[in-house]
């Protein structure tokens, strides 16, 4: 199995998912946008056909049509399993076979594409039976070896043992305490042609069938026309979430006559993997070893020249914290401005900003957008909104569940407890992460759609999105949207945020208020 495709392994069968063959019934009553995001996503999941008129199924594909909703078309009344009906407008994204008459601003047709190419898509996923019946989070091959340790002279502590020719990270468990044996697993490393070769053929069957039809819809009011934008954005995380977030924003600006972005972009992870392009959409092959926010300023650049960009590594305390809070560094990440070895040649290699100049740029940000892997950052970024009595957008995908929500009159703390300051886990598809998952294109780039909605519509003027909340369970396709109250009241939680963040200090929690 490809590298590129090794994150989305443990959710779908992925030889099944790329003999998919897709076409679009009557090519020309789409819109483009629609069709550019069914191909772009379906790339990143690996299909590799997409034809403009039927064909016959072969022995080893199934064949799956899209159509474009028109007054006359009923899904249910037309069912088919392998046909889909698709229609949206700014009332809504229906697969019921509604057909929507109201028009989509120009402004939200890339985003708004994207989340119905991504129902789209898990309605065929589903139905085609290419999702695993659980999720695998993380595979490895290991050569287990029993022994008898009372046969030898000293203990098993002072042996080696190893795979001629290949790299195994070795461990020893007791395994019968009676006999005296041990178990020492030979942990084969994943980059091992022999590896790749079992873990392809592993076939996970069985389970409660979820293959049935069902015809997801997100009623919403996205009618509002918007002639231009203007303001300053920070995006905490420029990874699956975050790269959807930029490619939606961005497009979605293009599409304007008048624009004035400026960004501040974060991101830690100094190395883009060949395992990242199958969901995170502005990076190519030929950013593969790059640090992401340089791969970042790269495509920003040629895709949205007049936009200010700045860059930071990792949201820490620093970059929040007043200077009566005094946190401690220990705990929730580092000082940058501390660092004594690479410090320089990072800041002149990629222009990173200082501890001081991000302080800075984060109390005048009309928006910050959390697109990160671990819960304490998140509450970081939710503080920096609630000081200036701005909704926070949080987003995040574990396995085949997506959220987005907007913080407009509650926290981080008060939703999910105060222990969240606290949790520095990193739930990652990365290898160095503390908790594995499996990750999927899909509900990266459905909560990053919406995330980017909401930030085009704070830049416009509006104080918060008009979508609230969205929770998405992709394994049954079923989607809950809720519309905005427009009632902003954040700073009332300010004290509880940094209470949680620095319970130690006492001197001036409200700070910003």
């Amino acid at each position: 199995m490809s590298d590129i495709y090794r994150r989305q392994r443990g959710l779908v069968n992925q030889e099944k998912l790329s003999n998919l063959r897709i076409f679009f019934t009557d090519l020309e009553t789409f819109p483009q946008h629609f069709v550019d995001s069914i191909e772009l996503i379906g790339q990143q999941l690996g299909v590799k056909q997409f034809l403009t008129s039927e064909a016959s199924t072969d022995s080893e594909s199934q064949e799956f049509k899209i159509n474009w909703s028109s007054s006359e078309s009923i899904a249910h009344a037309t069912y088919e399993k392998t046909s889909i009906f698709i229609s949206y407008g700014s009332d809504g994204i229906f697969l019921d076979g509604r057909h929507s008459i109201s028009k989509l601003p120009n402004v939200y047709q890339p985003a708004v594409s994207v989340i119905a190419a991504c129902l789209v898509w898990n309605e065929i996923i589903r139905r085609s039976d290419c999702y695993l019946p659980v999720n695998i989070p993380k595979v490895t091959v290991s050569v287990n070896v029993r022994v008898d340790e009372p046969s030898m002279n000293g203990t098993i502590k002072e042996l080696k043992f190893n795979l001629d020719g290949m790299k195994t990270t070795n461990t020893i468990r007791d395994i019968d305490t009676n006999l005296g044996h041990k178990r020492v697993a030979m942990r084969l490393e994943d980059d091992i042609e022999l590896v790749q070769q079992l873990i392809g053929r592993l076939q996970v069957t069985g389970g409660i069938d979820s293959s049935e039809p069902k015809y997801p819809c997100i009623d919403f009011d996205l009618s509002n026309e918007i002639a231009s934008i203007d303001g300053h954005v920070t995006v905490v995380g420029a990874g699956g979430l975050g790269t959807w977030v930029l490619h939606n924003l961005v497009n979605g600006i293009k599409q304007l006559q008048n624009s004035n972005l400026k960004l501040l972009i974060f991101d830690k992870d100094m190395t883009i993997e060949p395992h990242n392009l199958n969901r995170q959409v502005i990076f190519s092959q030929q950013d593969v070893g790059k640090p992401k926010i340089e791969a970042t300023r790269k495509w920003l650049a040629a895709e949205l020249p007049t936009a200010s960009v700045k860059l930071a590594y990792e949201l820490n305390d620093s970059n929040v914290a007043f200077k009566d809070e005094e946190p401690d560094l220990s705990e929730g990440g580092f000082s940058l401005d501390d660092l004594n070895i690479g410090h320089e040649s990072i800041v002149r290699d990629y222009e990173i900003e200082s501890d001081k100049s991000i302080f800075n740029i984060l109390q005048d940000t009309d928006a910050v957008i959390g697109c990160l892997d671990a819960m304490r950052p998140r509450v970081l970024a939710d503080l920096v909104s609630a000081r200036q009595n701005k909704p926070y957008i949080n987003g995040g995908v574990k396995g085949l569940i997506a959220q987005y929500n907007e913080f407009t009159s509650t926290n981080m703390v008060e939703t999910y407890g105060a222990s969240v300051a606290k949790d520095t886990k990193v739930v990652s598809c990365q290898e160095d992460g503390d908790v594995p998952v499996s990750s999927i294109v899909l509900t990266n780039a459905l909560v990053g759609a919406f995330q980017a909605i909401s930030a085009i519509q704070r830049l416009s003027g509006m104080p918060c999105s008009s979508i609230s909340s969205v929770n998405w369970y992709a394994r049954e396709n079923e989607i809950f949207c809720n519309t905005s109250d427009f009632v902003i009241d954040r700073r009332i939680g300010v004290s509880t945020i940094a209470q949680a963040l620095w319970p130690d200090n006492t001197k001036s929690h409200a700070s910003g208020v």
